[in-house]
């Protein structure tokens, strides 16, 4: 017997764990034949509802404001398709490989330009399969509070099938590489909230070890220079002309210094700054495809806590104390720090565009930039050296210092968490229950 799922259904929570995206989702979706409603599931062979690809990862095409694309869908092959049309997505990470399934019910983040930094406040629609096997539809127009819970569910809610994100035309931006001398973390945090106060986004390295401050500072570029980074996509010798092959190369050179588990030292940081002046380029030139991970090899990893911008000073301050204190005890300690700026409330001012209803109701309900709107600033201890068990131990004590001085980790991108240990986030509970059951209805 067939199973016809309503547009408007709520099935309970899935209480097992599945995978956004993962290309055996364990069963097949197909029309009946016998009956006029097309959402149904069943174990026997009919005509299928759609084209289920081993990978889901097709890009359906551009709809309006918005692009269609399968769960499977890679963000760099997304950035790519969407080039070819001037337009983007507004958040850009430099995980290309990443797929659109994984990041909107995952965290994620990104210091963007002028939009969210994290690819769930860009879902304006998602098909998901439930733990029946029914495909279930949910939109920011008719179920708000639904579609914003599900995209806090790590996946437990159902296996994401599509998705619909807003898109923009291209944003040029204008990136500007500062390194500063750092003597304390209070000086290193004044260095940071003044970059932040003067520019559209930010991304930055402090490096305890070296006594400095490795800072990205972008902004909207002018009109003229925008005009040139739109000709410059079409010819490469103007690329060069802007510096962007430049600026790629030292982002990579910063990258691999971390992934020789060495700190990215004065000097070269001095010369990442000093040798590229301001360059207008699109966001989307920093989004990589990493190689495969070979066993014993070298690779950057990170470990994500959120905290709120107004914790920034005493935040860092205790941050730049703690990793001495763990150097001196084990002889290691990170290579440095990401910092990220991630402004929190983007489905807010989406409410409002798409003219639904209740906009100050329409907040994550747990989890990452959940909350009142402001601004959440990361703070990622990062090493190149990531089978070293001391780096294991030092998020064991950094996730349970950071969640005591009330940071909000990640499930899916933040190390050492241990269930009912001192690291425990206390967000985890919702998921499992009761809150995502009520917003889900029974």
């Amino acid at each position: 017997m067939c199973k016809v799922a309503q547009p408007n259904s709520r099935p309970p929570l899935v209480k097992r764990h599945v995978v956004a995206g993962h290309k055996d989702c364990g069963g097949k979706l197909w029309e009946d034949s016998s009956d006029s409603t097309p959402l149904v599931a069943s174990t026997q062979v009919k005509k299928p509802l759609f084209n289920w690809n081993p990978g889901l990862n097709q890009i359906k095409g551009v709809e309006g404001s918005c692009v269609r694309v399968q769960a499977g869908v890679k963000l760099a092959d997304l950035h790519d398709y969407l080039a070819k049309q001037d337009l983007e997505v507004s958040f850009s990470p430099e995980i290309g490989d990443a797929t659109v399934g994984s990041l909107m019910v995952c965290t994620s983040k990104d210091s963007s330009v002028d939009g969210p930094g994290y690819l769930s406040a860009l879902v304006t629609e998602v098909t998901y399969m439930d733990e029946d096997g029914c495909l279930v539809v949910l939109s920011l127009a008719k179920d708000p509070s639904a579609l914003l819970a599900f995209t806090c569910s790590y996946g437990m809610m159902g296996i994401v099938v599509e998705a619909v994100l807003e898109v923009r035309r291209r944003i040029a931006v204008t990136t500007t590489a500062y390194a500063f001398m750092t003597r304390s973390g209070e000086d290193a945090a004044a260095h940071l909230a003044q970059a932040h106060a003067f520019s559209d986004a930010l991304f930055a390295i402090p490096v305890p070890g070296s006594d400095h401050l490795y800072i990205e500072a972008r902004s909207k570029a002018s009109s003229s220079a925008a005009q040139l980074a739109r000709s410059a996509a079409l010819s490469a010798v103007i690329m060069r002309t802007l510096g962007v092959n430049n600026l790629v190369k030292a982002f990579m050179q910063r990258t691999n210094c971390f992934l020789q588990g060495a700190p990215l030292g004065r000097a070269m940081a001095m010369l990442l700054s000093g040798a590229n002046p301001p360059t207008t380029h699109y966001r989307s030139a920093f989004v990589n495809r990493y190689p495969a991970v070979q066993p014993g090899s070298r690779r950057l990893d990170f470990s994500f806590v959120e905290f709120d911008l107004p914790q920034l000073q005493s935040v860092v301050a205790e941050c730049w104390e703690r990793h001495f204190e763990f150097k001196d005890r084990t002889g290691w300690a990170p290579s440095g720090y990401g910092v990220y700026f991630v402004p929190r409330g983007w489905t807010q001012q989406r409410a409002l565009q798409h003219n639904v209803s209740g906009a100050k109701a329409l907040a994550k309900p747990c989890g990452n930039f959940s909350g009142p709107p402001g601004v959440s600033f990361m703070l990622d201890p990062i090493t190149g050296d990531c089978d070293d068990p001391r780096w294991l131990q030092f998020n064991l004590e950094y996730s349970a210092w950071a969640v005591s001085r009330g940071a909000t980790p990640s499930l899916s991108q933040s190390k050492g968490l241990l269930p009912g240990g001192d690291a425990t986030p206390p967000h985890t509970q919702p998921l499992l229950d009761p809150t995502l059951r009520a917003v889900r209805g029974p």
